[in-house]
């Protein structure tokens, strides 16, 4: 184990931002749930939305920061 490429700082690290996106996906369900639910919408339209759109917006966050870490790094 000693040998193991993964540092500890770094793992720590990818821990925070794994549990950070996983709070913004929580929020984000049950803000759209709420949501969908005052404008009337059926409860299968507020169920494919609510569980559909976070993951969406999830992937874009991740993709947005490996974009500018990448055009930083020069990479």
């Amino acid at each position: 184990m000693s040998n193991s490429p993964l540092k500890r700082s770094s793992l720590s690290r990818a821990s925070v931002a794994g549990a950070a996106l996983a709070v913004v996906g929580i929020i984000l369900f049950i803000v759209l749930w709420v949501v969908m639910g005052q404008l009337g919408a059926t409860n299968l339209a507020r169920l494919l939305v609510a569980l559909c759109l976070p993951p969406v917006v999830i992937a874009a966050m991740i993709g947005a920061y490996v974009l500018i870490t990448r055009s930083r790094n020069g990479g």
